[in-house]
């Protein structure tokens, strides 16, 4: 009877040209042949012009296929669980240390881990993977194709001796090195050349091949032969080529096995290869010439955006014994036919792909009789890998970084665990890197929140501590990290809720400030100490000891003698002190309350916030209304936010029925009237630009509330709006609060409020909801043109950031703006959540009739307009467009651009000059303010610092600004070139490994210093950064306006750029330093995108000027603030929100006319 066949599942990339395709595509075709195993293959990407095997196409079956082992082989590697009992990663890598993200997976989940090689299984196991988990599987070759008797190919050279390197010429296989050692070993004269066969130079390798620098070398006609070959070749081309060469050379770095060398062997080729790493499994002294070779270590746990377990490291050759043993060779022909002969011989009787599958097979056979080695339990892995980092630490057998790495790689995989986030948090707290904590410590606190139950086990059985004492510990460290980022109330705040969460820790606080303002020397800025004066005395008068607060309060006075917020809480320490006298010791005679109207009056002060908390509150509203208008504000107060709209130039009125309350604004110069509306407006038709109504209408009856909106409505100018805010009764705690105050009368819905609103005539241009879901709001505006608003918002790219900043300059104005985001929100998007908030609500607006449809995108992306006027924002940053924008532009009203440049650039292009209109970009110079901004440190970076700011991709002229820094610059000298760059257009590229082919281009041994940060940043990290640094430097080809210029000229500093394309819109030679140009030139095919595009260009920038301009104002460094601070003031008059969104507004304005008028 036939025993039934063991169900494989093979997942991974077959019909493809790459390697780990060849590798699929062999072994099962081997297993199939075998007929002991059902293979199912599961395809991982197909290329439509491979011609398929059916063999292996008959195997298919789908994703979620039971089997009995699944065996995965791809990249990049996929760690969901597979719908099998047994679970496989076939896995090389190249590098030593393994990627961070893989150690959880590879350690736990999965049964066994194969590679190709001792080397790779070595690699493994330094990375921390269990030895007894990791098997090698040694690759092999077709000996039907690749044998000794091969048919030659044709090479196009004279030359006799032929060397051959088959592979991607990119630095991991050591190409710069094998043609630095061919240059300086051999010349013209030789009879000798080097056959190059390239690989993935137009696919997987794009943009990072050596193709540019070996064509430049082939132009000297000193140098020695190359030859080289790009196009495809079949297998038996290959093979033929391989056996047309004397010697193989293969001076790689890093391999996972190296099939070119046994190919090349079977063919009778011998290799010149390292003496460490993979091929030290299938080369010897008979068959091989080894390179004595030593391992490198990568300076940094990261190769490009790969975060790996610990420092990667890869294999360096000696490049003069490479030179000595390739001229060895070509003197020796004799010896390396023989060395040829023999490799065939053994390659073909150990490593066919008939030996491979037979050890597959074995594996296959060995792995079902064993137990799981795999475990999915989080918990369990999690408090393992904690509580094993911690005792290897103890014991001093892992460092501190080696064991914070684990915890990493738990993020990585389990991000919501507290106890790897907690432990985090506390190593960032050792290392004094408070943002760092302070963002793992939030994301806690967002975890417990929303998951409370859920979480109380790790807390308890990893970090082994009461949940409510942690909770406690979690908010005094974020009070911790607050204000050691001199960020006070929110660190007042935390601290308040570690309190609430464990009273007993208030003392423990206290403490904590005593230190901290001990540790303040008097050097130190004094508002800082202020501050830190106010929290102390806030935390003394909580717990009643005012004695305390009176003297902390009086010393911060004594620093700052305008402090009206710490006058204010001294004033309530007294007041509560002189309660206690007259109560305790000279108690008043009459303390009773004389009628109805003072107990009323005493109720609506009990339920009225502090006057930092509505501070907080109004700062939002502020942003409604431009300087210059006038606003009435109704039920005031003592006129806080009448204060600050005037600080903003804001005229303002306001009216309230306290007397005490409007005493007190009268002092402070305000305009504030003991009047009811309704009689105070009956005169004031078409008097205001806008009505602020905070918490009023709740405690008016619906007669009464009605006809003050209808006063409102008529004291509103014809583009006037109004704020109303009130109780948010739809938020369950608010319903249950309600009618605590004895104040309120009844309370509105929103619905109800939008339709008062509406039936006067009014459009609601935007509602949402404020203060934790407590606070409604709702504005209206007269005449607000409703417009539909297609754009990014949420990613990190100049589109999105460019229309986050137009929305948010445009609330003043009437417009109802429906936003139809094109991408998809983030939750850690790195934008303010105020801005997050308003963008929300403007997603939730519906509109009746859209009268201008605004979208913003690259043209080619603009849809069929779907209102009468139609405003497309785009640009480009070449000297002309890619086909099919202009029809599309051509099609809608009008078209926004934000540069000359791009105005000539479009009109030469096709596109109507009639269309045409120049919005330039805005740029907020109090959030780019450099007076105001905290510096970001960049550890160990030198004193003067160039930044520059781009997405890392030739169009940038990454390339330039290298080149001439380092060849400026020398390693001794005190400066430092600080790139923050992105991979949104090349996202496998590696800028760290771009510098260094650059830096061997020059033939450097020292560099001056260059630190690469490649993370996401938030606004205001950008902001900290540019506040770092000394000067801003961008040789871009090509920008449609050029957003990072502006932003380092708002915040003062001298800002380098090239003289061509949008940023001359706002960059002279009197606000900068522009770099002059070489000329215009085509852009190259090989360039990502841009090169797609037949017959553009774009500017070459002088690298030489680029290098005087560097060095002088890196000498120059007064001279140079001058000119940045000339740059600030350019910014501040020219692109203000005010003044761009006005434009945008009035634009808007004068095309409904032109079409209705």
């Amino acid at each position: 009877m036939d025993l039934p066949k063991i169900k494989i599942n093979w997942e991974g990339s077959y019909f493809v040209n790459h390697s780990l395709a060849l590798v699929n595509r062999e072994i099962c075709k081997q297993l199939i042949n075998l007929h002991r195993y059902d293979i199912g293959i599961i395809p991982y990407e197909e290329d439509p012009t491979f011609i398929v095997d059916n063999r292996i196409r008959d195997h298919y079956v789908s994703p979620n296929s039971p089997a009995n082992i699944t065996i995965r082989h791809q990249w990049p590697p996929n760690f969901n669980k597979p719908m099998s009992d047994k679970w496989i990663l076939f896995q090389p890598w190249e590098y030593g240390a393994i990627p961070r993200k893989w150690y959880i997976p590879m350690k736990h989940w999965i049964d066994e881990v194969w590679v190709y090689s001792t080397y790779n299984k070595e690699c493994y196991v330094r990375s921390g993977i269990p030895e007894h988990k990791i098997k090698v599987v040694p690759l092999g070759v077709d000996e039907t194709i690749f044998h000794f008797n091969v048919k030659t190919f044709e090479l196009k050279t004279k030359k006799s001796f032929h060397f051959l390197f088959v592979g991607g010429t990119i630095f991991r296989k050591g190409i710069d090195t094998l043609l630095q050692a061919y240059l300086d070993e051999f010349s013209a004269t030789d009879d000798v050349c080097l056959v190059i066969k390239d690989f993935g130079a137009n696919s997987f390798y794009q943009g990072q091949t050596a193709e540019q620098t070996i064509e430049e070398i082939k132009k000297n006609p000193n140098n020695p032969a190359i030859l080289y070959l790009n196009e495809e070749l079949s297998a038996e081309d290959l093979a033929g080529l391989y056996k047309s060469c004397d010697c193989l050379v293969h001076p790689y770095r890093g391999e996972g096995f190296g099939l070119p060398i046994i190919e090349s062997m079977a063919c009778g080729t011998p290799a010149i290869v390292p003496s460490l790493g993979p091929a030290a499994d299938f080369c010897n002294e008979d068959t091989a010439f080894f390179i004595s070779s030593q391992e490198e270590t990568h300076p940094v746990h990261n190769l490009g955006e790969i975060e790996t377990i610990t420092n990667p490291w890869w294999i360096q050759i000696n490049k003069n014994e490479l030179q000595k043993k390739m001229r060895f060779a070509y003197a020796n022909r004799k010896l390396v036919k023989k060395k040829g002969q023999k490799a065939s011989r053994e390659v073909l009787s150990t490593f066919t792909w008939r030996h491979t599958s037979n050890q597959v097979s074995n594996l296959l056979q060995q792995i079902l009789t064993k137990d799981h080695t795999s475990m999915t339990d989080r918990q369990k892995i999690i408090q393992l890998e904690i509580m094993e980092s911690a005792k290897l630490v103890v014991s001093q057998q892992m460092s501190l970084e080696q064991s914070f790495e684990i915890l990493k790689s738990l993020l990585d995989v389990y991000p919501h665990s507290i106890s790897a986030r907690y432990f985090s948090a506390l190593f960032y707290l050792k290392a004094n890197d408070f943002p760092s904590a302070l963002n793992h410590l939030l994301v806690i606190t967002d975890i417990m929140q929303k998951q409370p139950e859920g979480m109380k086990s790790e807390i308890m059985n990893v970090i082994e501590e009461n949940p409510e004492r942690f909770q406690s510990e979690v908010w005094n460290h974020i009070g911790i990290c607050y204000t050691n980022l001199k960020e006070w109330k929110k660190a007042t705040e935390a601290f308040q809720k570690g309190i609430g969460s464990n009273p007993r820790n208030m003392g423990k606080v206290i403490e904590l400030y005593q230190k901290i303002i001990h540790q303040f020397s008097e050097d130190k800025d004094s508002v800082d100490l202020v501050d830190l004066y106010q929290v102390l005395g806030t935390l003394y008068f909580q717990i009643g000891n005012d004695f305390s607060a009176k003297a902390i309060y009086e010393k911060a006075l004594e620093l700052d003698a305008h402090r009206l917020d710490v006058q204010e809480k001294l004033d309530a320490v007294k007041k509560r002190m002189m309660f206690v006298k007259e109560t305790y010791v000279n108690p008043s005679p009459d303390k009773g309350v004389k009628d109805a109207k003072e107990l009323y009056q005493r109720i609506i002060n009990y339920f009225e916030g502090d006057e930092t908390s509505r501070r907080q509150l109004y700062q939002k509203w502020t942003a409604y209304f431009l300087p210059s208008e006038r606003v009435l504000d109704i039920g005031c107060g003592n006129g806080l936010f009448m204060e600050m709209l005037q600080q903003l130039g804001v005229e303002t009125d306001g009216l309230d029925f306290n007397p005490e309350k409007v005493a007190l604004g009268k002092a402070k110069g305000l305009n504030i009237l003991v009047k009811k509306a309704e009689d105070f407006l009956s005169d004031k038709e078409g008097f205001y630009d806008g009505i602020f109504m905070g918490h009023i209408i709740e405690h008016l009856p619906t007669q009464d509330i009605l006809n003050l909106l209808i006063q409102c409505t008529k004291a509103l100018k014809p583009n006037g709006k109004m704020i109303i805010l009130t109780p948010n009764i739809a938020h369950p705690p608010v319903l249950e609060d309600f009618w605590l105050d004895i104040t309120n009368v009844r309370p509105y819905p929103r619905k109800l409020v939008e339709s008062i609103l509406q039936s006067l005539g009014l459009t609601v241009k935007e509602f949402g909801y404020r203060n934790h879901n407590y606070d409604l709001f709702v504005i209206a505006q007269k005449k607000a043109y409703e417009v539909l608003w297609q754009s990014s918002v949420f990613q990190s790219i100049g589109y999105a950031n460019e229309q986050k900043s137009y929305m948010d300059a445009l609330r003043p104005f009437p417009l109802k703006i429906r936003l139809d985001a094109t991408d998809i929100q983030q939750k850690e998007t790195g934008t303010d959540i105020e801005l997050i908030d308003y963008l929300t609500n403007l997603q939730n607006n519906d509109l009746t009739f859209p009268l201008i449809h605004y979208q913003a995108a690259p043209a080619y992306q603009f849809s069929q307009p779907s209102a009468p006027i139609s405003i497309g924002r785009t640009m480009f940053e070449t000297d002309r467009l890619p086909p099919g924008w202009v029809e599309k532009m051509n099609h809608l009203t009008e078209i926004w651009v934000p540069s000359e440049f791009n105005k000539e650039t479009f009109i030469a292009a096709g596109v109507k000059k009639d269309k045409i209109f120049i919005v330039p970009p805005v740029i907020d110079c109090q959030i780019y303010n450099p007076k105001r901004a905290k510096p970001y440190r960049v550890v160990d970076a030198k004193s003067f610092q160039f930044l520059s700011v781009f997405d890392w991709n030739k169009r940038k002229g990454w390339d330039v600004l290298v080149r001439a820094y380092i060849q400026e610059f020398h390693d001794k000298e005190d400066v430092c070139l600080i790139l923050k760059v992105s991979n949104h257009l090349e996202s496998n590229a590696d800028p760290r490994e771009d510098i260094i082919i650059e830096v061997r281009k020059l033939g450097l041994t020292a560099i001056p210093q260059i630190e690469v940060i490649n993370d996401p940043f938030t606004e205001d990290e950008m902001v900290q950064l540019y506040a770092s640094v000394d000067a801003f430097v961008l040789p871009s080809r090509g920008e449609g306006y050029g957003r990072p210029y502006m932003e380092a000229m708002a915040m003062a500093l001298p800002t380098i750029g090239t003289r061509w394309s949008g940023q001359t819109s706002f960059m002279d030679d009197k606000n900068s330093y522009l770099v002059d140009i070489n000329g215009l030139f085509p852009i190259e095919h090989s360039i990502p995108y841009f090169g797609q595009f037949q017959g553009h260009k774009w500017a070459e920038p002088n690298e030489a000027h680029l290098r005087t301009l560097m060095r002088h104002v890196y000498e120059t460094k007064h001279e140079a603030k001058k000119v940045g601070e000339k740059a600030r003031q350019d910014m501040l008059i020219r692109f203000s929100k005010e003044k761009i969104a006005k434009l945008m507004y009035q634009r808007m304005e004068e095309l409904v006319n032109r079409f209705y008028g």
